[in-house]
């Protein structure tokens, strides 16, 4: 795999979301013949709303306080907002193209009030995707040479929750209690647990705690432990009762249990993840915890594993899927590689905006089967 280069991958990110502003500030003007004046307001009220995330996630991680929650969420919910527009006006665009091609150029004048409205539709259904308790999904997975005893073996992925405000920790109090009713032999933490602006209180240790699994608790890293601060993580993740694996492998009965940090902020390399492989040996049957789901097929030549990953949201708001793919090919779902599974979930909440669309949350129950 190429070694991964932030920079770029931010420059672009930042590019493409102030022009965005933009191009929804000159479809906005010319799709309603706005007077040169209007324009230029519309064109400043954009551009002062394309700062507004920033300044929320920076106001957040450094002075946070419970009183601005209201200006937290209006900041994260502005970027899926105007994602969201952006591509409807593309979409309007292409369609007034059609229709000119067509010579039905006498009906674009319903067009920019039909977008609006469906734009509306499709926010408050992204909102609600958000916002909602995620469903159970249900996976059966064969697995070559079982052990007998791990049949029916029922594993639960927690991911990408990113816990970090009082309304993220109502929606994890039901995402405990669908876990709780599934009765679970193994739950897998699998990284951004925690986000900066949580601090690690009494509410979210007692939510932890109901969890109930028949082996424990186990977790990994994601990236967003290690913005929050690692030894702020670590000290949560023990709070939580949540065993965290850094690099390292444990022993559970029929099973080795392995977890991986964060490979991109920790810059791990292919060889690094291999020689942590092999230190922990394959003669047991051995799952493998990693956030991001990147060297699945080093991994698979390394011996036989079955992988959990997240990481992606698998892109949280279309269109941002397509990008999303673009830099993780194993982007969502179920991966065959040689005689190890991956299996790369959605996630079970957001990050930034509380919305998704075209790509639902999850919450991951799998049963070990004998191939």
């Amino acid at each position: 795999m190429k070694p991964y280069h932030f920079l770029p991958i931010f420059i672009t990110l930042i590019a493409g979301y102030l022009g965005t502003h933009f191009y929804a500030a000159r479809w906005l003007a010319k799709s309603f013949a706005l007077a040169p004046s209007a324009a230029s307001w519309v064109r400043f009220l954009l551009l002062a709303a394309a700062f507004l995330s920033p300044f929320t996630m920076f106001l957040k991680q450094k002075f946070h306080s419970p009183a601005l929650e209201a200006l937290y969420t209006a900041g994260y919910t502005w970027m899926g907002v105007i994602l969201i527009a952006g591509f409807m006006f593309f979409c309007s665009d292409l369609a007034a193209f059609a229709l000119r091609r067509l010579g039905q150029a006498g009906t674009l004048s319903y067009l920019p009030p039909l977008t609006l409205a469906a734009l509306a539709v499709i926010l408050a259904w992204a909102l609600y995707g958000g916002l909602k308790t995620p469903p159970i999904k249900e996976i059966t997975i064969p697995i070559k040479n079982l052990p007998p005893a791990l049949d029916g073996f029922k594993i639960v992925q927690i991911s990408d929750m990113h816990v970090d405000s009082d309304w993220k920790l109502r929606e994890f109090s039901g995402i405990v209690d669908r876990i709780n009713a599934a009765s679970p032999d193994l739950v897998l933490v699998t990284g951004d647990l925690i986000d900066p602006g949580i601090t690690c209180n009494e509410g979210l240790m007692e939510l932890a705690s109901k969890i109930k699994s028949r082996l424990g608790l186990y977790g990994s890293l994601g990236n967003h432990e290690y913005y929050y601060g690692l030894d702020k993580s670590a000290g949560c993740y023990k709070a939580f009762g949540i065993k965290l694996l850094k690099n390292e492998s444990l022993e559970l009965k029929d099973l080795r249990l392995i977890g991986l940090g964060d490979i991109h902020t920790e810059h791990l390399s292919e060889i690094d993840v291999t020689a942590i492989l092999k230190k922990a040996g394959n003669e047991k049957f051995t799952i493998l915890m990693s956030h991001q789901p990147v060297y699945y097929k080093a991994i698979a030549a390394a011996g036989d594993y079955l992988v959990f990953s997240g990481h992606t949201h698998r892109g949280q708001i279309f269109p941002f899927n397509i990008f999303t793919k673009a830099f993780y090919p194993y982007f969502y779902g179920l991966y065959h590689i040689n005689n190890s599974v991956f299996y790369v979930t959605s996630g079970t909440g957001t990050w930034g905006p509380p919305m998704r669309w075209l790509a639902p949350s999850e919450i991951p129950i799998i049963t070990l089967r004998p191939a």
